[in-house]
C-alpha cells in the first residue's frame, strides 16, 4: 500500500506544477470610455480586464462601466469570450465576441404606478472591436449591441496595458505570431 502512495504523493505536485505552467495566463487592464445609445446617448466609463490562456484561442473579457445618464444610477458588469481574428497584420487586432451582461439601474425620480423603477437585468452582448498592438499601452476601439429587455448600442474605446511582460502575447492580449 505505501508503495503505491509514495509515487501519487510525488507526482501529485509535479502534476499541480504543470497545470498551473499551462494555465498561466496573459493579463491586460484597462480603462475605457465611450457613449452609449439607449433611447438617448449618454457617455461611459469603466475597466477593461483580459485574460488569456495557452489552450484557448478565447480571451475572457470581464468589464465594468459606469453610465453617466442623469435620469437614472447604471451599471453594467459583462463577461466576454473575444476571438481575435487572424489577420496579416502584426500591430492591428481586430476581434469579435460575445457575452453575458448584468445591468443594474435605480431611476432617480419617482415612477409611475406599476413601472419598475430599479433591478437587475440580464442580457448579452455581440461585440466586434479592433486592438492596436504598441509598447507600453495598446489602443482599442469597439461596438457593442446588448440584447435584452434593456437593448442598447455602445460605441467606445480604451486603452489596454500587459501585466505580465510575456512575450507568448501582443499588448492586446492576442497570442504572438
Amino acid at each position: 500500500m505505501s508503495a503505491i502512495r509514495t509515487p501519487t504523493l510525488v507526482l501529485l505536485p509535479i502534476m499541480m506544477m504543470v497545470g498551473a505552467a499551462r494555465a498561466d495566463p496573459a493579463v491586460r487592464l484597462g480603462a475605457r470610455g465611450g457613449v452609449e445609445l439607449r433611447g438617448h446617448a449618454d457617455p461611459a466609463a469603466g475597466v477593461d480586464l483580459r485574460l488569456a490562456f495557452p489552450l484557448t484561442p478565447l480571451t475572457i473579457n470581464p468589464t465594468f462601466d459606469y453610465v453617466f445618464d442623469p435620469s437614472e444610477t447604471l451599471y453594467e458588469v459583462s463577461v466576454n469570450a473575444l476571438y481575435f481574428l487572424p489577420v496579416p497584420s502584426t500591430r492591428v487586432d481586430p476581434y469579435l465576441g460575445i457575452g453575458v451582461n448584468v445591468t443594474s439601474f435605480k431611476l432617480n425620480q419617482p415612477a409611475a404606478a406599476g413601472v419598475d423603477d430599479n433591478g437587475n437585468r440580464l442580457g448579452m452582448n455581440l461585440i466586434a472591436g479592433v486592438c492596436v498592438d504598441v509598447p507600453f499601452v495598446s489602443p482599442s476601439a469597439q461596438i457593442t449591441k446588448q440584447l435584452g429587455e434593456l437593448d442598447a448600442l455602445s460605441f467606445g474605446g480604451g486603452l489596454v496595458v500587459a501585466l505580465d511582460g510575456d512575450a507568448r502575447w501582443t499588448g492586446c492580449g492576442r497570442r504572438a505570431r
